[in-house]
């Protein structure tokens, strides 16, 4: 499982230049008054993560970070800048804004564009391996080196390279080199495992993810000869496209599928933590067709509704505010999150159910953020080394006025460790009297 390691923040915004921080392998807990910036950071992770920074195209920013999987690390360098201008600075005032707006350096609003340039180090570690990919908008150079020889630079090219995704980049540079190279198909599974890490956001502090899942779209696609696929949809997951592509095939074109919590462990999972019977998950055909020679339907308006033992059934818009916080968390746990990014997670829940979210983690890596106590004190740690990568402390820092994010000193770690061995205190109440929250 991909891992995010240290992330460093040149240029972003209001954030300190030269910021940098070390993650730990499992919990990493953002403290720091409201407005300091802790919302932002977990955005940076989760594009980091993903390898996605689409998000911030309209934004210069520079950064440096590293993936780590069992097999083989990423070092990368990413930095969305101004092109230089197209246009000599004496014309300044005397070309026409439309004009401006359709030359292919300038943004609409004739300024010029941002464009994402991002160096790539990657090394695989058995057998050794090593491959340096540079790409500056839609030109790219890749080389590799290994113990017995390396290569000459080989240039690229990308087309709509300004739309797509980091991942999609450098997937697209690998696999154009990799080609080429016996030694580098046989190294893909290690080295595309870094860049295709699944679809991680931001699970937010409110009901968005919670709204946003009767919003989700699933294209349906069976071919000629019947073979049924699912495009497209991530945020159903792989239990719901699989149990969707099954009833497709055998009742292709119906109005509504119905998914059991039989077939959804995450639903089964959720109605035992608010005690129903049991739970299905419904969804509507939304429009159907040809595409050439094969049919396609498209499926949305995804609900769920809910049994008790009473006998009476609700859907989800009837639920409680943190029993949708429950159903939205076990849903993003189960679209094969690599890492949890989550903001306040414990709003609204009990305190079974913020036990219960814990242990649903597993060996995920986990970026969480809380002004709620309860959420401290499920923490654990085995030496001041874990204390110190698991908080970052955000602040807000005068002269200039800038947001602070850096790990606990080691001094402070260790003041906090011996603390915590002691057992008298809850974790919350350890920092707030050690003054780090």
């Amino acid at each position: 499982m991909v891992k995010l390691r240290w992330l460093q923040v040149n240029k972003f915004r209001t954030v300190k230049p030269g910021t940098r921080l070390t993650f730990n392998p499992g919990y990493n807990v953002l403290l720091g008054q409201n407005g300091t910036g802790k919302t932002t950071l977990l955005n940076l992770v989760a594009a980091a993560i993903t390898l996605d920074f689409t998000s911030l195209s309209d934004v210069e920013f520079d950064l440096s970070f590293e993936l780590a999987s069992d097999k083989a690390t990423a070092t990368i360098s990413v930095r969305n800048e101004s092109r230089p201008s197209p246009f000599p600075s004496a014309w300044e005032g005397m070309i026409a804004p439309e004009a401006l707006r359709q030359h292919p350096l300038t943004s609409e609003s004739g300024l010029p564009a941002l464009m994402l340039s991002t160096t790539v180090s990657i090394s695989r570690k058995e057998p050794a391996l090593h491959v340096e990919l540079d790409i500056k908008g839609s030109r790219g150079v890749v080389r590799h080196t290994d113990e017995a020889d390396s290569s000459a630079p080989v240039n690229l090219d990308f087309a709509n390279a300004g739309t797509l995704p980091l991942w999609a980049l450098l997937l697209n540079a690998y696999m154009q080199y990799a080609v080429k190279v016996p030694k580098l198909r046989q190294a893909a599974p290690d080295i595309l495992e870094l860049f295709i890490s699944g679809p991680t956001r931001r699970f937010d502090e409110s009901l968005e993810y919670f709204n946003d899942l009767g919003q989700l779209q699933l294209k349906m696609v069976r071919t000629p000869d019947g073979q049924i696929s699912a495009a497209g949809g991530l945020g159903f997951g792989e239990s719901m496209h699989e149990r969707l592509s099954h009833l497709a095939q055998q009742r292709w074109g119906d109005d509504r599928y119905i998914l059991t919590d039989t077939d959804l462990p995450f639903l089964r999972h959720t109605a035992q933590l608010l005690d129903f019977e049991s739970a299905e998950a419904l969804v509507e055909l939304q429009d159907s067709g040809r595409e050439g020679n094969t049919e396609v339907m498209h499926l949305g308006n995804l609900r769920f509704y809910f049994s008790h033992r009473g006998g009476w059934k609700i859907s989800e818009k009837l639920l409680s505010y943190g029993q949708k916080r429950i159903l939205a968390f076990m849903h993003y746990l189960a679209i094969a999150q690599p890492a949890v990014v989550a903001d306040e997670l414990v709003n609204g829940l009990h305190h079974r159910w913020i036990r219960a979210c814990f242990e649903a983690l597993g060996p995920r890596q986990a970026f969480l953020t809380s002004q709620n106590p309860l959420l401290l004190d499920y923490l654990s740690f085995q030496s001041p080394e874990e204390v110190r990568s698991a908080f970052v402390l955000c602040r807000w820092e005068k002269g200039p006025e800038q947001m602070a994010w850096e790990n606990m000193s080691q001094e402070a770690a260790v003041d906090f460790f011996d603390s915590y061995k002691v057992g008298f205190q809850q974790v919350g109440e350890l920092l707030q009297s050690k003054g780090l929250w």
